[in-house]
């Protein structure tokens, strides 16, 4: 559901003051990555800070933090973003989610502390090497990088006036025709009801978070177009952009 609150597009014309040009970009889901490589980082610092040495089969010496849970906390972590960025849980659903990840968490908990379970074969413990945590995170890091400030901002979608427009940069290499319409009217709505998603892992729980837009345009000569764009940072504040230009020829609902 789109949250509460109706924001009714004034009657005069737009501010004086109001941007020319607002520009949208969506994200695809390694957005939401950040925690992993972030995590990581820090578990390599920990590691490094707490680490032990250990030498296998002869070879270079290994650092490893000593607590298993280290290693553990970071295989969850990493099943739980890939989860959350696969599957789409919303409303009740993202809540069952969530409670089944976190029984998920006390079981493995509660079948580790049974002494004797796991004699043979030996005990589950997941322990990973400093290496192991800066060559993932590091990796995972540029990827990041690269595709949220790079390839996620070859499309965007363009306000101007009345005109809205997709652009796809290079398009015209791979075939496809722009997308462009004149609208008499455009309806934006913001949804932001992906727990997982847009509240934890885009951080919507501290104020910044991300968000789905759905528009609806009213286009000259008759007809609606639908589009959708997703994975939008901090989408409202764009979208009061838009309300100042457009003035009468736009509804937000936040």
């Amino acid at each position: 559901m789109a949250s509460t609150g109706l924001e009714t597009a004034p009657q005069a014309a737009p501010a004086a003051g109001a941007p020319t040009e607002v520009r949208i970009y969506p994200h695809s889901p390694i957005l939401y990555w950040w925690v992993v490589w972030a995590y990581g980082f820090f578990c390599a610092l920990l590691t490094y800070a707490q680490g032990e040495t250990f030498t296998i089969g002869g070879g270079k010496p290994l650092l490893i933090h000593p607590s298993a849970w280290v290693g553990i906390s970071f295989t969850m972590l990493l099943l739980f973003v890939a989860l959350a960025t696969t599957v789409k849980a919303r409303g009740i659903g993202s809540i069952l989610l969530i409670l089944l990840l976190i029984g998920a968490a006390v079981g493995t908990q509660f079948i580790m502390s049974i002494e004797g379970l796991f004699k043979t074969p030996p005990a589950i413990l997941v322990h990973m090497n400093l290496a192991f945590y800066m060559m993932v995170s590091a990796a995972l890091f540029v990827v990041w990088v690269v595709i949220v400030f790079g390839f996620d901002r070859l499309s965007y979608w363009r306000f101007r006036g009345a005109q809205i427009e997709r652009v796809q940069r290079f398009a015209s290499i791979l075939g496809r025709a722009p997308e462009s319409y004149s609208v008499m009217h455009v309806r934006l709505t913001r949804f932001s009801d992906d727990i997982l998603d847009h509240k934890i892992l885009g951080l919507g729980i501290v104020g910044l978070g991300t968000s789905d837009i759905e528009g609806k345009i009213a286009i000259f000569g008759g007809g609606n177009e639908v589009f959708r764009i997703e994975n939008v940072w901090r989408a409202s504040r764009s979208l009061r952009q838009i309300q100042a230009m457009m003035g009468p020829k736009a509804t937000v609902v936040t």
